[in-house]
């Protein structure tokens, strides 16, 4: 029989996201905070932005946090012992400021959104935001079709174009 404490253990380890690809793009809300494992892992810099923080998880091995302390996007750049790097955007939105028919559709869109973990949709500036990167024409219509479907006052995507992917 399986003891309870080595349970809840492994279904910790489950939580863990593992991050495999160059680019990942999270929302927080404000007081949330995520865990990474990333392989290889050697260390973790602040980019661009403010209101989140990250940093490296001295609990677990290769593994990082990112904890947001009020609404912001912020970038971070998880650095590999190979020299690879991951981008990580986290965008934190304000829960008591955040417009319950702004909420439903963020998460409607992060539903249509799933299958690309380039880009988040975010509540901020009275509106739903898509941050983060997307690779192909077919991504960026898809993120284009979203605007049209949602329309520019309730939804804006401010998601960048990785150059080359194409």
């Amino acid at each position: 029989m399986m003891k309870p404490l080595l349970l809840v253990s492994l279904l910790s380890l489950g939580a863990v996201e593992v991050l495999s690809g160059e680019y990942r793009a999270v929302t927080l809300e404000v007081g949330q905070r995520r865990q990474f494992r990333v392989p290889k892992l050697e260390t973790v810099t602040g980019s661009s932005g403010r209101c989140v923080e990250e940093g490296m998880d001295s609990d677990e091995p290769e593994s990082i946090w990112v904890e947001a302390s009020c609404g912001g996007v912020r970038t971070s750049l998880v650095w590999k012992k190979d020299g690879s790097r991951v981008h990580v955007l986290a965008c934190a939105e304000e829960v008591e400021n955040r417009d319950p028919a702004l909420l439903k559709l963020r998460q409607k869109v992060q539903g249509e959104l799933k299958a690309l973990k380039s880009v988040t949709a975010c509540v901020r500036n009275g509106r739903v935001e898509v941050q983060g990167w997307y690779r192909t024409a077919a991504e960026g219509a898809q993120l284009t079709a979203l605007e049209k479907k949602h329309g520019l006052e309730h939804l804006r995507s401010f998601a960048e174009k990785l150059e080359g992917e194409d």
